[in-house]
């Protein structure tokens, strides 16, 4: 999270990241006005598209209303007559027929209250049961209009209007006359629709009694949630979800005096069908933003930022590679940022001016740093010449030894001014390279009378500043000559010395000498020493601000110790 709140922070210190937030917010209220217009037009189209679905639902079931108000009027006649008519079954039956004929339906007849048929436009009577439509006729006698999948007579499906019949005597129901209408007849053939496309007539209880679309498919365009006769009542066109998923708008046209309903229905997206600004309503006025804002972010980049981002690069490529700018690249930037080029142009030239002189100067004083540690080690390799020539000449073995001692200290010195002027660019030594030749020479001069020693080093690459490298050096110098002196092995063994310099954590070092001892170990006492060289550890240690431990564990002697690296400087200062 924190990562992220950095990029953040980062992206918006940039001057076109700030420039492009500037004019986001100066070109909000442009997109707002855009959102609000496409919501008022979209409002519009859908008032509009509610108006032409109520005139087209009207339209579409104009023909099948005629043809239902018709087989409605014939089924309220024939309850009229059928009493008269039931006298003479022959005459009863060619009257059915000849209404058959004359009208497009497919059933005239009457049935009684177990579905019994006596008299149809069929050659015999027949019965088709006690169906639980015709319980809800007896249940709620009156005209009214229902749908028969699979009818007895025409064995097609069709749209019947039934009428109750009452006895003239008692007044009671004996049955009921109805004529049917083939769904075939109800909508003309050339007519087509589009297949998100449908209208529907509907009975008083939600039944559907006429469809464009399939019978089989009709109950998928109907709203999904509730009953449909919970939306028959409805004055105005509404959207809904229907069965399949799809957002639709529904208008619902009450006809016959409320028995019969007209649905028409079509997708919310034939609104904006073929109308990129409708169907985007969003993505359009976020299309004029961002190129409002592309013209200002191009108007910007050509007049400011495209010239201050080349200032920019030219400043970088001056600080990485001494560059020089061209004034030329600036001559179509406004007149500000030109003077600001040639500013930074004329800075440019009189720091490379001054540099050149800083160079000269630094230099001359590095060769003449160099010349002065160069003599300081030539006089050094004199001093120890001499006093090797005063150890030749000296008879007594203490001065002997004292001068042999003086001699390798002298030697490490300019060993170690030798590294430091063979030190280029900072004022560091690579200690690790620097003890590896100290260690050569001191095993070299000290061991000469010795067996042959095994020597093993290990040595983490390691930059030190003078002040550090010098103790440090001198300190290793004396650890070796004291591990040189007490040296030894059991019986057999090659003796053998190990130093080594490590890297450790929290800008921490460790030097450590090893040797291994003889069986017999010499007391302190018996050997001839002045104590010199533990005075100069304990030195060397605390000029390094370093803590020491000796070890000694019978068959190794160890001296190590543990110091804090300081930080590099550099050699030169002004």
């Amino acid at each position: 999270m924190m990562n992220v709140l950095r990029g953040v922070r980062s992206a918006l210190d940039q001057l076109g990241i700030r420039f492009a937030v500037v004019l986001a917010v100066a070109l909000l209220p442009l997109a707002i006005v855009s959102v609000l217009r496409s919501q008022s037009v979209i409002s519009e189209a859908r008032l509009q598209s509610e108006a032409a679905l109520d005139g087209e639902t009207l339209r579409v079931v104009s023909r099948e209303l005629a043809l239902i108000e018709e087989a409605k009027g014939a089924a309220i006649a024939l309850a009229e007559v059928m009493p008269s008519l039931m006298a003479n079954p022959d005459t009863c039956v060619a009257s059915m027929k000849r209404i058959v004929d004359a009208q497009p339906f497919s059933f005239a007849g009457y049935y009684d209250l177990t579905g019994y048929v006596p008299c149809s436009n069929a050659d015999e009577p027949f019965s088709f049961g006690l169906t639980e439509d015709l319980k809800a006729q007896i249940a709620d006698p009156r005209t009214t209009v229902l749908v028969n999948r699979n009818a007895p007579v025409s064995g097609t499906s069709v749209l019947y209007s039934t009428s109750p019949m009452y006895d003239v005597e008692t007044g009671e129901l004996v049955g009921f006359a109805a004529v049917s209408v083939p769904h075939r007849a109800l909508t003309p053939a050339s007519e087509r629709f589009a297949n998100d496309v449908a209208f529907l007539t509907l009975n008083w209880d939600g039944q559907i009694l006429t469809s464009t679309v399939p019978l089989d498919d009709a109950d998928d365009v109907l709203p999904v949630d509730g009953k449909v006769v919970e939306y028959l009542g409805r004055v105005k066109p509404f959207t809904r979800v229907d069965r399949t998923g799809t957002l639709r708008t529904y208008s619902v046209i009450p006809i016959l005096n409320g028995q019969v309903y007209a649905l028409g229905t079509w997708p919310e997206a034939s609104i904006s069908n073929n109308n990129f600004y409708l169907s985007s309503p969003g993505l359009f006025p976020a299309l004029m933003w961002l190129a409002s804002l592309g013209v200002a972010w191009f108007a910007s980049s050509l007049l400011v930022t495209g010239h201050v981002l080349r200032l920019r690069n030219a400043m970088q490529d001056f600080a990485e590679d001494r560059r020089r700018t061209d004034i030329s690249s600036f001559r179509h930037a406004p007149q500000e940022l030109r003077e600001v080029a040639q500013a930074h142009i004329d800075m440019t030239d009189q720091l490379m001016r001054d540099e050149a002189l800083l160079e000269d100067t630094v230099r001359q004083k590095d060769a003449l740093l160099r010349e002065v540690h160069h003599r300081v080690k030539n006089n050094l390799q004199l001093i120890a010449s001499i006093m090797n020539m005063q150890m030749r000449g000296s008879k007594s073995p203490e001065v002997h030894q004292l001068m042999r001692g003086l001699h390798d200290r002298v030697i490490s010195l300019a060993t170690i001014h030798r590294g430091l002027y063979q030190t280029t660019g900072l004022a560091d030594v690579r200690v690790d390279e620097l003890l590896a030749e100290i260690v050569q020479q001191v095993v070299r001069i000290g061991a000469a009378d010795l067996k042959a020693i095994d020597v093993k080093t290990q040595f983490d690459e390691l930059h030190l500043n003078p002040d550090q490298a010098v103790p440090l050096s001198l300190m290793v110098t004396e650890a070796l000559t004291n591990a040189l002196k007490y040296i030894g092995s059991k019986e057999g063994a090659q003796p053998k010395l190990t130093v080594e310099l490590r890297s450790l954590d929290g800008d921490m070092a460790e030097i450590r000498v090893k040797n291994t001892l003889p069986t017999i170990v010499t007391p302190p006492d018996e050997v001839e020493s002045t104590g010199l060289g533990s005075q100069l550890l304990e030195a060397f240690c605390q000029q390094l601000y370093g803590e020491m431990e000796k070890t000694d564990d019978g068959d190794w002697f160890t001296v190590s110790v543990r110091f804090p690296v300081e930080e590099l400087t550099a050699r030169h200062k002004e």
